[in-house]
């Protein structure tokens, strides 16, 4: 997720491309990935994360993260970036999948595993506690106890 301009926004990307920008936000350290939220991420990455990620829809996701869809349509319309708060959502639901994955070794495990309810979470799935920090926090410290071996 370097600085991007509108041309990196292309959709003819390949989809091996897409999914290494992915991986590359994963592995900036915090204070540059702090920089790219506060940027604003590239609407675009929303149906990317949803698509090949999680394997879900776009409203699936963004109904979990609590972001109208008319925002992000307006913002893909007029080239514009999501607002930090927006930003910090999508990278929420984009570094819980890296970690899940390494945990489940599968990426396809770790969006099943954020997408299902969750007794911990009073019955949420982990994807749906990602909109708040607090919500992150939570699912991060289940992730944990699975990855060590605690029971939860």
């Amino acid at each position: 997720m370097m600085p991007a301009t509108r041309s990196s926004a292309n959709k003819a990307t390949p989809s091996g491309a897409r999914a290494s920008r992915l991986a590359a936000f994963t592995q900036l350290d915090p204070i540059a990935q702090s920089r790219e939220i506060r940027l604003g991420l590239e609407p675009n990455i929303i149906g990317l994360v949803a698509s090949e990620v999680l394997n879900t829809s776009v409203q699936s996701l963004l109904a979990s993260l609590r972001i109208p869809s008319s925002t992000v349509t307006r913002k893909l319309a007029a080239g514009d970036r999501l607002s930090s708060g927006e930003s910090d959502r999508v990278s929420r639901v984009i570094l819980i999948h890296a970690h899940a994955a390494d945990v489940f070794e599968s990426g396809e495990l770790a969006a099943k595993w954020m997408q299902t309810p969750h007794a911990e979470l009073g019955g949420e799935s982990p994807i749906s506690m990602l909109d708040t920090q607090a919500g992150y926090d939570e699912v991060q410290r289940i992730l944990q106890r699975i990855e060590f071996g605690v029971g939860v």
